[in-house]
């Protein structure tokens, strides 16, 4: 008896999985062919129906971000809207709560892309606002100065030629840097960056 439950829950992690990895697909990604020939919503929907909520959420904003080889996502806005309009109750709340986990998760350039394509922020305030928010990021991954200043770099690197929102940024870090010296924040942190160009 015991048996035939490890087989029954095996055969459905294997199915879950199979819905967005590998499976049984025509294009042997898991996704049907054509499937970045069709639109955002479509792509979602197929999502939706195949995998978890939480699930979704990862395959959007990994797609948006580019990281998925056989899905793409061309406009997170209407991606996300359509996840927040066909889902209710626990379903709602699981993709949200993920989503808002991924994006939070995310090193420091690939959060300003996404803050970006969801509009979430307008331009002005999107330096400004990655920058109060980062400390947190700092004390939930407890980075190093040199974790911290390999992120910075590569943040500036993103910011290409939008010098103003990468100095926002940098505004926004001094302002937490300042309000938490002495709380709770590493010592070579202030110390590295309060005066960080």
């Amino acid at each position: 008896m015991m048996k035939r439950y490890f087989f029954i829950a095996a055969f459905c992690i294997m199915t879950v999985l199979c819905g967005c990895k590998g499976g049984k697909k025509d294009s042997g990604s898991g996704f049907p062919e054509g499937f970045n020939a069709l639109p955002d919503t479509a792509r979602v929907a197929f999502v939706m129906k195949n995998t978890t909520p939480d699930s979704v959420a990862r395959f959007i904003c990994r797609a948006a971000l580019g990281q998925l080889k056989d899905a793409k996502i061309d406009n997170l806005g209407i991606a996300t809207s359509f996840a927040y309009e066909k889902y209710t109750g626990k379903e709602l709340d699981s993709f949200g709560d993920e989503y808002d986990s991924f994006v939070a998760s995310l090193p420091l350039a690939d959060k300003m892309r996404m803050y970006a394509m969801a509009g979430v922020e307008d331009p002005q305030g999107l330096g400004l606002q990655l920058g109060l928010e980062y400390m947190q990021s700092i004390r939930e991954k407890n980075l190093s100065v040199e974790d911290v200043e390999r992120e910075l770099k590569a943040f500036k690197t993103a910011c290409g030629n939008d010098s103003n929102t990468y100095n926002r940024f940098i505004i926004g870090f001094r302002t937490v840097l300042e309000a938490d010296s002495g709380r709770d924040m590493p010592k070579a942190i202030y110390d590295k960056f309060i005066n960080y160009e």
